[in-house]
């Protein structure tokens, strides 16, 4: 004989809570053993649960961290990105270099598969505008190629003030972050690797120069150990004040939505 259901406890499966004004997913396992709260990223709340607890445990857990609760919400919503969404028309904007560019969608220049920088304006033909997957890859492709292009003269003399050899440089997709360093494999006479995010060439020079400083700085230092800081204030003293620029303005980059 099956017991019933208790319902003021949790099972298996995803719920919703809401405690003095709070509302929270609810996300119980058999293999968890205690509460635990999560802040997620768009500021919503997910509260990790025992299954089987009753809801009066989950509800007291939640009203003893209320506290820490609405400080790490305030974080998150103070941080949270607020990247745009673009239309592939006539007029819209796009930022390269810090500087304000806008669409143009032509028969002419812009015709074909690529997108191209012409008299001032980011020139697009009008079948990959007609197509928004075809249209933000070529978009995303022109931010790699200028990217490529323009880091290509920046890397060397930032190499030598950091004391450290020059990496090979790649600009591509890094989901969410600004830059990456790959050391080379032992024995081998390859380079390290560079790669730099195509959104950061929406940025400022003097924010994508911090990012190059920030990865030349592993070539020498892994990890974020003091050490690594101290070498990237040697090269950049000011860099604490551009990596809260980054991230302020970081969060209002176009990422590649578009519709």
């Amino acid at each position: 004989m099956t017991a019933p259901t208790d319902p003021s406890t949790y099972p298996a499966l995803d719920a919703l809570l809401t405690v003095d004004g709070l509302s929270l997913r609810v996300c119980a396992s058999t293999r968890r053993k205690r509460f635990a709260l999560t802040v997620e990223t768009d500021a919503t709340l997910t509260l990790h649960t025992p299954a089987g607890r009753s809801r009066g445990e989950a509800e007291q857990f939640v009203r003893a961290h209320r506290d820490w609760l609405l400080t790490k919400r305030r974080e998150r919503e103070r941080t949270r990105p607020l990247s745009p969404v673009k239309r592939l028309a006539d007029g819209e904007v796009f930022r390269y270099l810090g500087r304000t560019y806008r669409l143009a969608v032509s028969d002419g220049e812009g015709a074909g598969g690529e997108v191209r920088l012409v008299a001032g304006r980011l020139v697009m033909g009008p079948d990959l505008a007609a197509e928004p997957r075809a249209g933000r890859a070529a978009l995303v492709d022109w931010y790699c190629r200028a990217g490529r292009n323009w880091t290509g003269q920046r890397l060397q003399p930032w190499a030598a003030r950091m004391g450290v050899t020059e990496p090979e440089l790649d600009v591509r997709d890094l989901g969410d972050r600004w830059g990456s360093y790959r050391p080379p494999q032992a024995g081998t006479d390859a380079k390290g690797l560079m790669s730099l995010g195509w959104p950061l060439f929406q940025m400022p020079m003097h924010l994508i120069d911090y990012v190059i400083a920030h990865e030349l700085a592993h070539v020498k230092v892994p990890g974020h150990r003091e050490n690594f800081w101290r070498l990237l204030r040697t090269a950049l003293p000011e860099y604490e004040e551009r990596r809260a620029d980054l991230d302020e303005l970081g969060r209002r980059l176009w990422m590649g939505e578009v519709r």
